[in-house]
């Protein structure tokens, strides 16, 4: 809808704010004698009666004054002639209004009402129209009772009258032009903060709009905005203008100095500073040396030692840390720290510490199903499988126990140790090998029968084998009828071999020599064997 169709919907409304064009519309000017509450009564040469005027028209005057107004009727008894001051000024208000107009000028008036689709504005004494569409406002609230200045958009005079229709949005737009070309990038102002999204604030500098996007709050990474309100007057500084659509990108952080410029100035490779933990993450955690600075100390980082572990194990969020600079790039916000190089690379010597046969002793550091990780010194654990815990039976361990143990193999390029704790124990088959020889009688338990002979128990851990031709002189059809697990079986020791780690035992061999000593005997005592 054009402005005109608005003047043409509202021609009637605006007539009912007019004075009447009624009487001769002679000048006159008079003296006030009194006013009252509606009317005020002027004393005018020349004329037979008093005049009288709406007290309203006279609100800046008071008795005695001497003023100009124009007759414009009498009262039906004809006791007073009607004289308007207002008719007056809309004549010279008109002439200004049509200066305004024709030189662009801008006019000052007071918004007095609403009324559909616009206001009805208040300008030299006349009553014009401001539609909404002109107006800089959504709420009524904000300008009706309140003055401002307006650009005359149109003028109308016809027999119905004059119809002017003034805008607020050209003032507000030639202010803000003018602001605008007052600004240069880089400037540094005051804001009111008016509205807070989740990707920035909008700021009102003057009669202009800024906007502060999320990442130029702050030289730290926000995800949301927190300590700021609508209301707050702020610094800011200006980084971008937008001259078409009058856009101000503005900046809070700009008003300090880059951080990585500070960290640039501040440290250097191999420094070994204080940091304070900001975020744990699977793969490490971010360290801040200075505000808006962010290092990562990876988890391989973390320490010496390459078992798998937790972060958690060794920092949470809040701490303050020694940290060591292993790179930093500035220019690409790019830290890299460390703690493990705050300490002596523990394998730097492991050759020489944990040689293989050395004997260490540690604590428990990780027990798993199929054996113990035991921690010889910082950075440093040594695999024990299950199988090297002890030489007989089973064993448990937990986390936390001291233990000692042999290293029995090193991989310094792996970084592996592995122990036995076995091995520091003399085995039963060394302890056999000192208790046992060939030729020696044994009197042991049956611990297992098989089909091809039958196991004895020689001592803890050892064993030792008959075969089943070896179980007696006499042939024995079915060994399992004549023995049974438990029994006492005497027997001699024929064989030890060390390699296979096996003794064989023959009970034929020792009946035998049992039967060849007791014919020795009986010979050496009675000269004869006997029949």
């Amino acid at each position: 809808m054009t402005n005109m169709d608005y003047n043409n919907e509202f021609e009637t409304l605006l007539e009912n704010y007019l004075p009447s064009e009624g009487g001769n519309g002679k000048k006159v000017v008079g003296t006030i004698e009194s006013k009252e509450r509606n009317f005020c009564f002027l004393d005018v040469p020349g004329e037979a009666t008093t005049v009288r005027v709406r007290t309203e028209e006279l609100e800046n005057y008071n008795v005695g004054d001497e003023i100009e107004v124009m007759l414009v009727g009498e009262t039906p008894e004809g006791e007073y002639l009607i004289g308007s001051r207002r008719r007056i000024e809309m004549e010279a208000g008109w002439e200004h209004l049509k200066k305004a107009f024709a030189d662009k000028e801008k006019v000052t008036g007071k918004v007095l009402k609403e009324i559909k689709g616009g206001y009805i504005v208040e300008v030299f004494s006349h009553q014009t129209f401001l539609p909404k569409s002109l107006s800089e406002t959504r709420d009524a609230n904000e300008i009706v009772g309140k003055t401002f200045n307006f650009l005359v958009k149109e003028i109308k005079e016809d027999k119905k009258g004059k119809k002017v229709t003034v805008s607020r949005k050209d003032i507000v737009l030639a202010e803000k032009d003018e602001e605008f070309k007052k600004i240069n990038v880089g400037d540094v102002t005051e804001g009111v903060i008016t509205e807070i999204l989740p990707f920035g604030i909008v700021v009102s500098i003057g009669k202009l709009r800024g906007f502060i996007h999320i990442s130029e709050l702050s030289w730290k990474k926000s995800e949301k905005i927190e300590g700021y309100n609508i209301g707050d007057t702020i610094q800011v500084k200006v980084i971008e203008l937008e001259e078409n659509k009058k856009n101000i990108k503005l900046s809070i952080k700009s008003l300090t100095k880059n951080p990585w410029d500070v960290a640039a100035e501040s440290f250097k490779v191999d420094d070994v500073v204080d940091g304070k933990v900001n975020k744990i993450l699977q793969y490490g955690a971010l360290i801040e040396l200075i505000d808006g600075v962010e290092g990562l100390v990876h988890i391989s980082d973390l320490t010496w030692n390459k078992k798998k572990l937790s972060v958690n194990e060794f920092l949470k969020v809040g701490d303050i840390v020694k940290v060591k600079i292993l790179e930093l790039k500035p220019e690409s916000r790019k830290l890299k720290l460390g703690i493990r190089q705050l300490s002596v690379d523990p394998w730097e010597d492991a050759t020489t510490k944990y040689a293989v046969g050395n004997k260490v002793s540690g604590k428990v550091a990780e027990v798993k199903p199929y054996g113990i990780f035991v921690e010889v010194e910082d950075g440093i654990d040594v695999f024990v499988h299950q199988a090297d815990f002890c030489w007989t039976g089973n064993k448990k361990f937990e986390k936390g126990q001291v233990v000692e143990l042999q290293i029995t193999e090193l991989d310094t390029e792996e970084r592996k140790l592995k122990g036995s704790i076995k091995a520091l124990e003399e085995s039963p088959w060394e302890k056999a090998l000192k208790e046992f020889k060939v030729g020696d009688i044994i009197e042991k338990p049956i611990k297992n029968i098989q089909d091809f002979g039958v196991f004895v128990t020689l001592e803890n851990g050892i064993d030792g084998f008959i075969p089943t031709q070896l179980l007696s002189k006499d042939f024995i059809k079915d060994i399992k009828s004549k023995f049974k697990v438990g029994d006492i079986v005497k027997g001699k020791i024929i064989e030890i071999d060390r390699e296979k780690q096996r003794i064989k035992i023959s009970v034929k061999a020792y009946e035998l020599d049992a039967e060849r000593n007791e014919t020795k005997e009986l010979l050496e005592k009675y000269g004869t064997a006997g029949e």
